[in-house]
């Protein structure tokens, strides 16, 4: 049986050591369809074990299975449960295939919008219907040709939308070219997926919000190397930050990446964490300079929002939040999820409704007084704000938060990891 809730207590060791991340699910996840459309072996590759990877994995092996099945069948039903990047770029996929499926997932994933990919894919001839209502999962997508050289999406809500049609592009023409309509969202996400493509052996070239493409995928000239997970790092760096004292090494990190999200050790300097490549890894170091006065905007970087933002409650920060749109539409809404159980501890994180979220803190909070131990915080299942939260039990002693078992979708080992500085119950 699986616990609902977690105690975590303070345990009131010194934070020193060494911790180990998961591998990139956002690079993992992008190889596999790129090897999935070419039919090639994933054997050999090295991979994240984060159950959103395993479960395009087992997907994309089942519909392997129905592309080379000689029997014509019903729609295939393919439940991406609530990954938002499996049904994603499973969209896109399968527009390219030759049977028919059935695409869907959790309650939550037919909330969450599909409308602009939609659009895209149908714009170069992809057959694909609303089953429920308009503009969400579940979908059913008929494969076919796909043939046009030039398409337009909306960047504006999410850019695993523009990843999961670049990914597919270059098995339909050899030159290809998208218009990017909107404010682009998480640019550096699909600058992953464009230098992914180029150690593929696909050429590309931007122009304001155009993006060209043009090759044929074929293996790297030399083994990709998987890289750690800048996201997952977010959390210790939290640690780091609400502690105040202390070192980390985070072992296989490095400055030399594909990921945007490495942008978190700058914020994170302002927050009073120092970090320092070394061999193998990188060393974080909790200098207790923290500017107490921040402006952030997060448009490039969404998901390391939760651990900031926590931060930043944690330390008495004032702060103002931009580039926040998306998060209300990821696994839970966020930023929903976020005021409402940092509003339980005390703190007063709200929207000012301005496109912005303000943290009104006092300057001088005296950490030892905090008392968490008869809070319950509900992270609505959701991995990231799992854990954002767990690292503000330093300061209130004993915390109980719901669903432990969902850091299982990014970063399985978390609670293992966790417990070299806190006690878990």
């Amino acid at each position: 049986m699986i616990a609902q809730n977690i105690t975590l207590i303070n345990a009131h060791k010194q934070i020193y050591g060494s911790i180990n991340l998961p591998l990139s699910k956002s690079l993992s996840n992008r190889i596999l369809i790129i090897h999935a459309l070419m039919d090639w072996d994933t054997a050999r590759l090295q991979l994240s074990e984060a159950d959103d990877t395993a479960l395009l994995q087992h997907l994309l092996q089942a519909i392997r299975a129905n592309e080379n099945s000689r029997e014509e069948e019903d729609p295939l039903e393919l439940n991406c449960k609530n990954a938002g990047t499996v049904f994603r770029f499973l969209t896109a996929f399968l527009s390219t295939c030759k049977r028919k499926y059935l695409l869907t997932g959790t309650d939550r994933m037919l909330q969450r919008p599909i409308q602009p990919l939609v659009e895209a894919l149908t714009e170069i001839g992809a057959q694909i219907s609303y089953l429920q209502n308009e503009n969400f999962p579940p979908l059913l997508i008929q494969g076919g040709y796909l043939e046009e050289e030039i398409l337009s999406i909306d960047a504006s809500q999410s850019s695993q939308f523009v990843s999961a049609v670049l990914l597919i592009l270059p098995t339909i023409n050899r030159k290809s070219e998208i218009i990017l309509h909107g404010e682009i969202s998480s640019w550096p996400y699909i600058s992953m997926t464009l230098d992914l493509m180029r150690a593929y052996r696909i050429s590309y070239e931007v122009k304001g919000n155009i993006l060209k493409i043009w090759g044929k995928y074929r293996q790297p000239l030399k083994p990709f190397s998987m890289e750690a997970d800048w996201s997952s790092a977010s959390y210790w760096y939290e640690l780091l930050a609400i502690a105040g004292t202390g070192e980390l090494f985070l072992n296989g990190l490095r400055f030399s990446t594909l990921q945007g999200d490495s942008r978190l050790a700058n914020i994170f300097e302002s927050l009073g964490v120092s970090s320092m490549e070394q061999d193998n890894g990188i060393l974080i170091r909790a200098s207790g300079s923290v500017i107490y006065n921040q402006n952030i905007d997060f448009k490039d970087i969404p998901d390391l929002a939760p651990a900031v933002i926590v931060a930043c409650a944690a330390l008495g920060v004032m702060g103002r939040f931009t580039g926040l749109e998306s998060l209300n539409s990821k696994e839970s809404r966020r930023m929903d999820v976020l005021c409402d159980n940092l509003q339980k501890l005390g703190f007063d994180l709200r929207d000012n409704g301005f496109n912005e979220y303000v943290l009104i803190n006092s300057c001088d909070i005296a950490k030892g007084s905090y008392d968490f131990s008869a809070i319950q915080l509900d992270s609505h299942d959701d991995h990231r704000m799992l854990m954002a939260f767990a690292p503000l039990t330093l300061i209130g002693g004993k915390l109980q938060i719901s669903h432990p078992q969902s850091v299982n979708k990014s970063y399985p080992l978390f609670w293992v990891e966790f417990s070299k500085v806190v006690n878990i119950y």
